[in-house]
């Protein structure tokens, strides 16, 4: 009897372990054109989209600094579409006690929407960097380590024990960050419904359309200039022009030119809804990346062979700049190297 209750009290916590919360088990990690993307919309009844605008990016200015140990900060504000981008870096520990330390570094980017009474939030480009400090560590991104098909089991009702340690956390984060959003503003609304309520001396008014009320001890956000409207590309065949270009260049800053290898192209994409191209400069190409930094726009020119003139220029105004690695550099240009590091330079297509 006693070895079979002995038995019993030691299989017990081994059972309560492998209960699994439903809440990271199938569907808990979305995927959307083949990327994971974590979406939520959050309701602000009575709040303008300047003040959520504002309030978000007082919120974003304060959790996301950037220090010695990690990059994190906003890397994008609109003011005028109401749009913030996030690059996020930080921990995520898995345990922690007096003989071991087991955690990643995760990498993401945060995108929010202000709009009127509401504000909708992306989280997506999670990638992950484990034991980096044990020969250069192990880099995974979220679609090849936490999805249904590399997290769970064939039932779908278990976690496997290492990828599935790397999906709950994530998913505790990505809670975490709209969890601290909402709060923020359940705290605004709170503070205005107590200066809403009428004092006992009541002098009859005309009726009028009520004011927006000012956000309590809310500094304003720096001013970020708007960007110029976009305008369509000027050529159907742009993409042919460039697979035959031989060069490139840049312009920027004051008609400063300098010379990029064809890896430096990242191609088209969109962004809030712009037309944008990406550039990808090594970051040990110093003098580059020192111009394209000082600078708020450029021109990317391509060379078809035996033609000193342009065959195509793309005007562009730059929206945001993020450090990427090698790996995640070869995905937009697969004549990237994996051992480098890049600067990513998203512009805004004017023509």
């Amino acid at each position: 009897m006693k070895t079979i209750l002995s038995l019993l009290l030691i299989c017990l916590p081994i059972t309560l372990f492998a209960q699994t919360n439903t809440q990271y088990l199938e569907g808990a990690v979305p995927l959307k054109d083949g990327k994971v993307t974590f979406t939520s919309e959050i309701s602000i009844p009575g709040l303008s989209q300047k003040q959520i605008y504002e309030t978000i990016l007082q919120w974003a200015n304060k959790r996301f600094q950037p220090d010695e140990t990690f990059n994190d900060r906003v890397l994008y504000q609109n003011p005028e579409d109401g749009d913030i981008v996030i690059g996020g870096e930080e921990y995520l520990t898995f345990t922690n006690t007096s003989f071991s330390l087991d955690r990643t570094r995760i990498y993401y980017m945060m995108r929010i929407s202000c709009l009127p009474e509401k504000c909708n939030i992306n989280i997506t480009r999670i990638r992950y960097w484990y034991n980096e400090a044990r020969d250069g560590g192990e880099k995974y991104t979220a679609e090849e380590w936490i999805t249904d098909k590399y997290a769970l089991n064939k039932s779908k009702t278990k976690l496997y024990p290492i990828s599935g340690k790397f999906r709950r956390k994530t998913i505790d984060l990505k809670n975490e960050l709209i969890n601290d959003i909402n709060t923020t503003f359940k705290q605004i609304l709170q503070e205005q419904e107590i200066r809403n309520i009428p004092k006992t001396q009541v002098v009859n008014q005309p009726t009028s359309t009520p004011k927006e009320q000012p956000l309590v001890a809310l500094q304003p956000a720096t001013p970020v200039q708007p960007i110029a409207q976009a305008q369509p590309a000027t050529s159907d065949n742009q993409e042919s022009l460039i697979a035959q270009a031989t060069r490139m260049t840049i312009t920027a800053g004051n008609d400063e030119q300098f010379e990029i290898s064809k890896e430096c192209w990242g191609g088209f994409g969109e962004f809030f809804g712009k037309k944008v191209a990406y550039l990808l400069i090594d970051t040990q190409k110093t003098m580059g990346n020192l111009l394209m930094t000082q600078s708020e726009s450029y021109k990317i020119s391509f060379f078809t062979p035996d033609n000193s003139q342009p065959a195509l220029v793309i005007n562009c105004k730059k929206l945001m700049s993020q450090n990427i690695n090698g790996e995640e550099a070869k995905k937009m240009s697969p004549n990237c190297e994996t051992a480098k590091s890049y600067n990513m330079y998203v512009g805004k297509v004017l023509k």
